[in-house]
């Protein structure tokens, strides 16, 4: 989840003028949100077409191939979409575009591959609240890389989102329902290391647009970073055997799976394509604070819409751990106002 917190301050609107960018943002919130039981619901149809198909590869090569191979097939889609709507502006890239969508395009990528193995073994609502805490990793990441001293309010901001990482990290057996995905992991807490993992890379996909932002065209390197993300998927889920994944059989299953196709398109062209342009357009117009909190939207609006697709129930334990890492990124939010 992208955290405008350590964007640079430049030249930004009044606040008579920001209300269209927070707005955006909050739609921005509301897409990513769908995207945590979308990924959880179209990867799960997706890999038991390939078991149907006696293409399963067994352990965990096998999962991590067919997830990268899924992403690939997202992303190509994204960034196919996206370049047929914006052509016109890919004429000159500059060293910041290349680059930058390079950099911010890798770490997004392996960000992705993580917190989508990790929907594996864990609720969405779970996995969308372990993302929030990039929130609090950013000026975490930039005190280790700046050696700037930890203020007391992040510090207790961080002992809160460990308070709530733990309760999520308990068993939730009454948050299921007959719909619920997610597996037992073959390690105790596999889904939340690997989301926290993601999340950590998500930082870094932070500290990435902050640096390239500044002067990098919005359109080249949200495409950039699209295409990025396409590749290096698809490069990793062809190391790994996915390559047996490419058969007719495999599309005509999935795509005369009504689901699957409804769920995948509103994936690659909402959740990712226009998600990711809008972030890199607006972001830099909100003040870094006010962003830094309506970003906390998205665990909201990703346990909602779990629960609207049935892949989950509220219960006590997401809702209070929830709620205790909201705090702790509305702490860090308020430091940085």
């Amino acid at each position: 989840m992208p955290d405008p917190a350590l964007l640079l301050e430049t030249k930004r609107p009044t606040s008579a003028s920001i209300a269209l960018p927070i707005a955006i943002l909050i739609l921005c919130c509301l897409f990513w949100g769908f995207s945590f039981p979308g990924m959880q619901i179209t990867a799960s149809i997706f890999e038991k077409t390939l078991d149907n198909s006696a293409l399963h590869i067994p352990g965990v090569r096998g999962q991590l191939a067919s997830r990268s191979i899924f992403n690939a097939w997202r992303f190509a889609i994204a960034a196919s979409a996206f370049f047929l709507l914006t052509f016109s502006r890919h004429r000159r890239f500059s060293r910041a575009d290349l680059i930058g969508g390079l950099i911010v395009g890798l770490t997004f990528c392996l960000g992705i591959l993580l917190q989508l193995i990790g929907l594996r073994y864990i609720l969405p609502s779970t996995s969308s609240f372990l993302t929030a805490l990039s929130v609090i990793f950013a000026p975490l990441a930039q005190t280790l890389l700046l050696r700037r001293p930890l203020g007391t309010r992040t510090i207790i901001a961080v002992i809160i989102a460990l308070i709530g990482m733990f309760i999520l990290s308990q068993p939730n057996p009454s948050a299921t329902t007959a719909q619920t995905i997610a597996e037992t992991p073959p390690i105790p807490h596999l889904g939340e290391i690997l989301t926290i993992i993601g999340s950590l890379l998500f930082t870094a996909q932070i500290l990435s647009i902050d640096h390239f932002g500044q002067v990098a065209d919005p359109t080249r390197l949200t495409f950039i970073m699209l295409l990025v993300t396409c590749l290096i998927s698809l490069l990793i889920g062809l190391s790994l055997g996915g390559a047996q994944f490419h058969r007719v059989s495999v599309f005509t299953a999935v795509t005369h799976n009504q689901k699957f196709v409804i769920c995948f398109a509103l994936l690659a062209l909402i959740s990712s394509m226009v998600s990711q342009y809008l972030m890199n357009r607006y972001q830099p117009l909100v003040p870094p604070a006010t962003a830094a909190v309506v970003y906390c939207l998205e665990p909201v609006f990703g346990t909602l819409f779990s629960v609207a697709f049935a892949t989950e129930r509220l219960s006590a334990i997401t809702m209070v751990g929830g709620v205790i890492i909201l705090v702790a990124v509305f702490l860090v939010a308020r430091k940085n106002a």
